[in-house]
């Protein structure tokens, strides 16, 4: 793959810029679903090979370079969840995203933090309950940095926390991702496939643009499928995003959450431009 660093796509270890503090910008009365959220897709695989590696940057630097939608998959394994993409274990847990993700919210007061949390792989060899761990880990790092209302915030009412979008089995620790909209095709069987997988992508963009700002959209802009590898899809979809969000001029749009692989720091900014 290669050290690349363009406008749109990124494959470096360093953002070239830093949006550290966008959400700041914004009045306190302004829905989070009513806004452009840069994320990433399978924000931690940053190793695995070509075949599964999504992203370059560390989660503390997705964080400085503007990303406040990261989509964390836990293995639920000897009691302990255990990041994963498919059998792979990065060499992480949950507790080490709650603390980096904490470490960031100290020093940058006025963001908040969507992480979406789902099971992924074989659970093995525990004792306890997916959602009661989730609870434990929330508890050792002090659940007041964590917004437990089912119900969409305000940005002056949820500053400085992590929200957890909950795709799983259990009591309410957050909003229930099955409340989002969410376009979502991960298969692109070959890079001929990219201009259906565009498609589908800029009809969620535009139905988020059109839909109603308390309702809280997402659409994933990458993919992970063994046929074609993500940095290839990556590298196409986010040239065709970011001509299509500097397409839309200087008017302000809200597209909701926009998850990607790879992204450069110009996309990026061209997310936040539209709010």
């Amino acid at each position: 793959m290669g050290n690349i660093q363009r406008r749109e796509f990124d494959t470096t270890e360093t953002p070239a810029q830093k949006n550290t503090d966008w959400m700041s910008l914004l009045p306190d009365a302004k829905l989070l679903s009513d806004l452009s959220i840069p994320g990433t897709h399978r924000s931690m695989s940053l190793f695995g090979g070509n075949t599964l590696q999504c992203q370059s940057w560390n989660l503390s630097s997705q964080y400085e370079a503007g990303i406040r939608f990261v989509d964390i998959r836990c293995r639920h394994f000897y009691d302990k969840l255990a990041i994963h993409h498919g059998e792979k274990f990065l060499y992480c847990h949950f507790n080490q995203v709650l603390y980096d993700t904490i470490n960031f919210l100290r020093q940058h007061p006025k963001e908040i933090i969507l992480i979406h949390v789902k099971a992924e792989y074989e659970a093995s060899n525990n004792t306890g309950k997916f959602s009661d761990l989730i609870d434990n880990y929330m508890k050792d790092v002090e659940k007041s940095w964590f917004w437990e209302s089912t119900a969409i915030p305000t940005l002056g009412q949820a500053r400085g926390k992590i929200i957890l979008l909950q795709d799983f089995i259990g009591p309410v620790k957050g909003i229930p991702y099955s409340s989002l909209t969410v376009t979502e095709d991960h298969h692109v069987s070959t890079l001929d496939d990219i201009s259906k997988k565009w498609s589908i992508i800029k009809d969620g963009l535009e139905a988020a643009k059109k839909g109603n700002a308390d309702k809280m959209y997402l659409t994933y802009c990458s993919s992970s499928t063994d046929q074609v590898l993500p940095f290839s899809v990556a590298e196409k979809i986010n040239y065709d995003l970011i001509n299509y969000l500097e397409n839309q001029g200087k008017k302000k749009n809200r597209f909701g959450v926009i998850a990607m692989a790879f992204p450069g720091a110009d996309l990026i900014h061209a997310i936040l431009a539209s709010n």
